[in-house]
């Protein structure tokens, strides 16, 4: 017989009456199974998750054993025997976060995957107590010590002359022995920026690599303690929206490291958005050039394009072309990009239903349309109210537009196509991608195509007709994290 299976011990009646009571139940062994799954609590079946910071909880039920603490200390010693029980963190109670742990009558942790699995199979030997192990990792209490233990690893890590600080597996440094810190925590978090704050205020390069990161709220304000911040590297942690990146859009950073994120696929253009003074991506180099038409003296933002390389160019957008335009003799390129230029900006601005009533025909007719197969994301918005009408009058047309969101068009993923020009009538159409200023942030794709008439040569060309079509700039088929897929517009306008 195994030594496993000699561990066993069943109880009698009086025994499960009494397991019941420290909420801990022991089933009759079936040979054919591991022994550690004929125990049950009112929580589940025991699991143990392999913990990527190697810590593991454990939560001691013994409030209705008749046994005083370090009485059933000695009996987890006892049962876990020959291996030692060294354990960390101990205090009487359960654990605030979580309220399946609010119950126990003492908590520790151990830093031992062996020693956690031995406690959870033969730490609640009846009829003694219960015990719960789970891998979640300690809740660290700030202290001085605690911070001057984080101060002497954080300053060995910093690299003076690169002014580069490496954080990569800061919770596996040797020097965290008995000690738990980890940057996912925010009292641990909150701790190592204040003293990088005071130690390296030049810092240049941040390395955070591997440290199983799901959230970064903890670096907001960053900016502000370091200006001078450039390059932060995140590769290998857990990281699945951009909407996290968000607290370093302030900083300059000219390089920027994502791999092995969870990360939409083919999300390289909207970082180029969101860090405009990028040259590296990813560990490739962004190569930044201007176009403008040569009818235009302008050159302004509208005109970036970027590509990445890295040996022979691979492009992150398709191939921008500046205009596509139809046969024509007039020298409308011009007056066009200041209509649209005008027009955007008007739709941006706070006065949107007054500044737009310009650009309108009393008359006009505006249909707007959104996509059929992200109809959810469309549900509960201004937008569903006025979709597949028509609106036929201008008074018409701007109450649907106070009603939209204020917003912001991202000028590098828009693109221009003039496609019929007559003395008095224009069509034109442009895409790209707004973003939804306000609580719900959310970035849209969009498709307008105008018709500009005028009565005599010498009016201003206005909105007769207009389709809108919309839908979302990032967006999901499935459910997986893996299936999310970017759809924006990148050619710019010329």
């Amino acid at each position: 017989m195994s030594e496993e299976n000699e561990d066993i011990e069943l109880p009698d009646a009086a025994t499960t009456q009494r397991l019941r009571s420290v909420a801990v139940v022991a089933t009759t062994p079936n040979r054919g199974r591991s022994p550690c799954r004929h125990f049950f609590h009112p929580y589940g079946r025991y699991v143990i998750p392999i913990s990527p910071y190697g810590w593991y909880r454990v939560l001691v039920y013994s409030r209705n054993s008749g046994h005083t603490i370090d009485e059933v200390l000695d009996k987890l010693r006892l049962a876990v025997a020959p291996r030692k029980l060294r354990h960390y963190y101990f205090h009487e109670g359960g654990e605030p976060d979580e309220d399946r742990d609010k119950g126990a009558t003492f908590t520790f942790y151990v830093d031992s995957y062996k020693l956690a699995a031995k406690l959870q199979q033969r730490g609640h030997r009846p009829p003694v107590i219960g015990v719960r192990v789970s891998d979640a990792p300690p809740n660290v209490q700030v202290d001085d010590f605690y911070r001057w233990k984080v101060r002497k690893v954080i300053v060995s890590r910093y690299d003076t002359e690169k002014r580069c600080l490496n954080l990569r597996r800061l919770y596996a440094d040797d020097s965290w022995k008995g000690e738990f810190c980890a940057l996912q925590q925010f009292e641990c978090l909150e701790v190592i920026i204040e003293i990088m704050e005071q130690e390296m205020p030049q810092l240049r390069r941040l390395l955070l690599d591997e440290n199983h990161l799901c959230n970064l709220s903890g670096f907001r304000g960053v900016e502000q303690r370091f200006s001078r911040l450039q390059s932060i590297s995140l590769t290998h942690n857990e990281l699945k929206s951009l909407h996290e990146l968000r607290v370093f859009d302030r900083l300059q950073l000219s390089e920027l490291n994502l791999r092995r994120n969870p990360l939409p696929r083919n999300c390289e253009q909207l970082l180029v958005i969101m860090f405009p003074h990028l040259r590296a991506l990813n560990g490739h180099r962004l190569r930044w050039t201007r176009s403008c038409s040569p009818s235009d003296g302008e050159i302004d933002s509208d005109l970036e394009i970027v590509s990445v390389s890295e040996g022979n160019p691979v492009l992150l957008t398709p191939q921008p072309r500046p205009l596509y335009l139809a046969s024509h003799s007039l020298n409308k390129q011009t007056g066009i990009r200041k209509f649209v230029r005008r027009f955007l900006k008007a739709f941006d601005g706070d006065k949107r239903s007054t500044d737009l009533e310009g650009f309108y025909h009393d008359n006009t007719l505006v249909t707007l349309t959104l996509e059929k197969e992200q109809a959810a994301w469309f549900t509960n918005t201004p937008y569903a109210v006025y979709g597949r009408q028509l609106l036929t009058s201008r008074q018409d047309v701007l109450q649907m537009f106070a009603a939209w969101p204020i917003t912001r068009h991202l000028p590098s993923t828009m693109t221009l196509d003039l496609t019929v020009v007559q003395w008095k009538m224009l069509s034109v159409s442009i895409t790209g991608c707004f973003e939804e200023i306000g609580a719900t942030e959310q970035l849209r794709h969009y498709m307008r195509t105008f018709v500009l008439t005028r009565s005599q040569e010498s009016d201003d060309f206005r909105i007769a007709n207009e389709l809108i079509y919309l839908g979302r700039a990032i967006h999901s088929r499935g459910h997986g994290e893996d299936s999310h897929r970017v759809s924006i517009a990148s050619s710019t306008i010329s």
